[in-house]
């Protein structure tokens, strides 16, 4: 359920930030920059908490691709609060999870494989 909040939380924030773009809004960049945020965060921090619910293991990959997903979202506040351009800002925030879908294609998905084979072997 947490999940699916999060995406319809990161839609509402997108909203916000087309209204923000029409000078629509009544909040400030860095506002409206966190109500898509924040959910995108929260979604991004699910997806891993699943990840490890399921497999119980502790893997340092796993964090490292966490901590790098953080740093963009952290790069796109920070621009918000340097005044770039909203849109620029919105286009940062996009690449977050990008990051872990490179990270899993160059190696996460062998360590997946790793898990997954000492999972099947006897005990």
């Amino acid at each position: 359920m947490l999940i699916v909040a999060a995406i319809v939380a990161t839609g509402a924030g997108l909203h916000v930030a087309a209204y923000f773009i029409e000078h629509k809004a009544h909040i400030g960049p860095v506002a409206t920059l966190l109500s898509v945020a924040i959910p995108l965060g929260v979604f991004l921090g699910a997806i891993y908490a699943l990840y490890y619910y399921l497999v119980q293991r502790f893997d340092p990959l796993y964090v490292w691709l966490l901590a790098g997903t953080a740093a963009v979202v952290a790069l796109a506040i920070i621009a918000a609060l340097a005044g770039v351009d909203m849109a620029v800002c919105l286009i940062l925030l996009t690449l977050a999870p990008a990051v872990t879908v490179v990270g899993y294609e160059l190696s996460g998905h062998r360590h997946q494989l790793e898990v997954l084979a000492q999972e099947e072997a006897p005990h």
